[in-house]
């Protein structure tokens, strides 16, 4: 029997032995999350609160304090809207890092597909299922191309591209915040008699209307799965898949294998600008009605964390993205406490950081069944 159950465990470690870069990168965002709850556990005890209650408000609030509550969605609708933005910004991310390119772009991208709907949105009045697939064509060619603009300058003139996707997030902040907002797409030149700052509203028939009474949640949600889905296919399905990969993977041996790589990563930064610019759109159509005079900064850079926690994957992406959103939302029921909201951005913040530094977490799994595990029999066979 003992040796029976010798084998056995050495079988589940060899198993492991066989499998454990792969378990090993799946664990670690979740060990990371983990760890970011136990540290910002730690840091609500020094403020003199308890942690159980912080956390039980903020599911509290994220998913609501009932079965029933929660299936209606009055509570996690909210999370899931947030998650669905996060969403595509953050497989925005994952497209250029799958081809060798680190995005920092995502936030000037979200922001020129932003104002680009909340003006088409303005201008444009006709039935939802013709006007509102066409205001996100629209945004999704005029951010690509911003997106792929940085692809060209590191092509063409060998600038990297975290320098000039950089740059061009406060391009494209200035000029829309600075200028567009406040001067030629003011709501005061349409109408004088506003009080609010920013542009006009958008036409009814260009909004997305909420799915459900009680809840803001609506058909971002099912823009961000099918782009979720696309973006799989193509990654995994597709030659264009293969070439990204390839590129990201090696360029040079991708050069040798015959794959245009240049095209490649313009393509892949296309696709990358397309997808925060619909996140930007699916805002501005969805909640906000319009581009206001102070826009809440950050999904872009956002995406970055849920790309890396999602192991650069576009389903890891989506799900450390809903969670996200969720957590985000539940975090201001941490408030009736004393607790801020944006404490929900420290355990992401803490999270990414193990994320990032994963090796260490990888070394300390690799560490499980390093040794086979001998029978006793076997532990003095005399020799030396």
């Amino acid at each position: 029997m003992k040796n029976l159950a010798f084998d056995n465990i050495n079988k589940i470690l060899n198993w492991w032995n066989a499998k454990k870069e792969d378990i090993s990168t799946f664990l670690v965002p979740i060990i990371s999350i983990i760890i970011a709850f136990f540290v910002a556990a730690i840091m609500i005890k020094m403020t003199g609160k308890s942690p159980i209650a912080a956390y039980k408000l903020l599911f509290q609030g994220a998913l609501g304090s009932s079965l029933k509550e929660f299936l209606s969605l009055k509570q996690a609708g909210e999370g899931i809207l947030k998650g669905a933005i996060l969403t595509l910004t953050g497989l925005s991310v994952t497209v250029a890092f799958k081809a060798g390119l680190f995005n920092i772009g995502a936030e000037g991208q979200f922001i020129v597909g932003a104002i680009v709907a909340a003006y088409f949105g303005f201008k444009f009045n006709l039935p939802p299922l013709i006007g509102i697939p066409l205001i996100l064509i629209i945004v999704g060619i005029t951010s690509g191309l911003y997106g792929a603009f940085a692809a060209w300058l590191k092509i063409k003139r060998g600038v990297h591209e975290v320098i000039t996707t950089i740059m061009l997030n406060w391009i494209a902040i200035h000029l829309v915040e600075n200028w567009i907002v406040v001067g030629p797409f003011n709501i005061l030149r349409y109408n004088p008699q506003a009080v609010l700052a920013g542009t006009p509203y958008i036409s009814d028939s260009s909004r997305l209307k909420p799915l459900f009474s009680g809840t803001r949640l609506n058909s971002s949600i099912f823009i961000a799965i099918i782009a979720v889905i696309i973006i799989y296919i193509i990654i995994n399905k597709t030659i264009l898949g293969y070439e990204i990969k390839a590129t990201g993977l090696n360029i040079i041996a991708a050069k040798y294998a015959g794959i245009n790589t240049a095209k490649t990563m313009i393509v892949s930064m296309f696709i990358a600008g397309a997808l925060s610019g619909i996140s930007g759109a699916c805002m501005i159509l969805g909640t906000e009605g319009r581009y206001p005079g102070v826009f809440r900064p950050g999904y872009g850079f956002d995406g970055i964390t849920m790309s890396l926690i999602g192991n650069t994957t576009p389903v890891g992406t989506f799900v450390a993205a809903i969670f996200f959103g969720l957590l985000r939302a539940g975090a201001t029921g941490m408030q009736l406490i004393g607790i801020h909201k944006t404490f929900a951005d420290i355990i992401q913040g803490v999270a990414t950081i193990f994320v990032a530094g994963q090796a260490g977490i990888k070394y300390l799994l690799f560490l499980i069944g390093e040794k086979r595990v001998v029978k006793p029999r076997e532990a003095h066979d005399g020799s030396y």
